[in-house]
């Protein structure tokens, strides 16, 4: 059962901020708390914590494209609004949940939304798997979404595709040689295990769904939306710091 009543611990873990920040917010009215006693300690609604990140949400939603994109392709990275920001994997997880519980709040999604949070999960997972310990700068991952668009944004500052697969296939070249490898090929770096098999997962969601993804990672652009077998790998005139990933459903 998901709990309604939060410690500043847990909260300070849901939304990406310091409890110091939280403290600071409480006393502006930015995000109040409440105390069972005036000597007890602060607790939070989740219904106020998910009211805080929708509204913050709302008022940045028309630019989390281009956000993600500067944040990701810029040679340092630039300040995006604390929300959309997850250091820790902790943090990711704690607010995918939360989008999985607002939608279960919208009939229209009953039947897609789980393999929408699966294949989110599945993205943003991946940064954190594949970039631990070896992050170039910021470690961590952008997460935003805009319902009125139905979109979805991730991005991070890692490595990229081309770097992490060429640990176990060393004759790889180029970006795109490398996304279609990561979409199409079952890869283990510890045999006999099969590992790997995290973007091969996205694609099938998505190709058998009504959803859309494009995906950049170096100079490579591919793109995949519903029953298109043939992947539609490019280079592009950007050169993305990780991975960029946009999903429409």
């Amino acid at each position: 059962m998901t709990k309604k009543i939060l410690s500043i611990g847990e909260t300070a873990k849901l939304i990406g901020v310091s409890i110091e920040n939280l403290r600071n917010w409480d006393r502006s009215g930015i995000l109040p708390s409440f105390r069972p006693s005036p000597t007890s300690k602060r607790y939070y609604r989740r219904e106020d914590i998910e009211n805080f990140l929708r509204k913050n949400n709302r008022a940045e939603e028309k630019n989390i494209l281009s956000l993600a994109k500067e944040w990701t392709f810029a040679s340092a990275p630039v300040a995006i609004p604390p929300s959309f920001y997850c250091e820790t994997n902790d943090v990711f997880s704690a607010r995918l949940q939360s989008l999985s519980q607002q939608f279960e709040r919208m009939p229209e999604l009953n039947e897609i939304f789980p393999l929408i949070v699966a294949i989110v999960g599945e993205i943003g997972n991946n940064s954190y798997n594949h970039n631990i310990g070896n992050w170039p700068d910021l470690p961590g991952v952008f997460f935003a979404y805009d319902f009125s668009q139905r979109q979805i944004v991730l991005a991070d500052r890692g490595r990229g595709v081309l770097k992490t697969l060429k640990r176990v296939v060393p004759n790889l070249k180029t970006d795109e040689e490398a996304l279609e490898i990561a979409f199409t090929k079952y890869i283990s770096g510890r045999a006999p295990e099969d590992r790997g098999n995290g973007l091969k997962f996205v694609r099938d969601v998505v190709l058998a769904n009504l959803f859309q993804l494009q995906f950049y990672s170096g100079n490579a652009e591919l793109e995949m939306k519903n029953g298109e077998t043939e992947l539609d790998i490019k280079t592009t005139n950007l050169q993305f710091h990780g991975c960029l990933a946009i999903l429409h459903y």
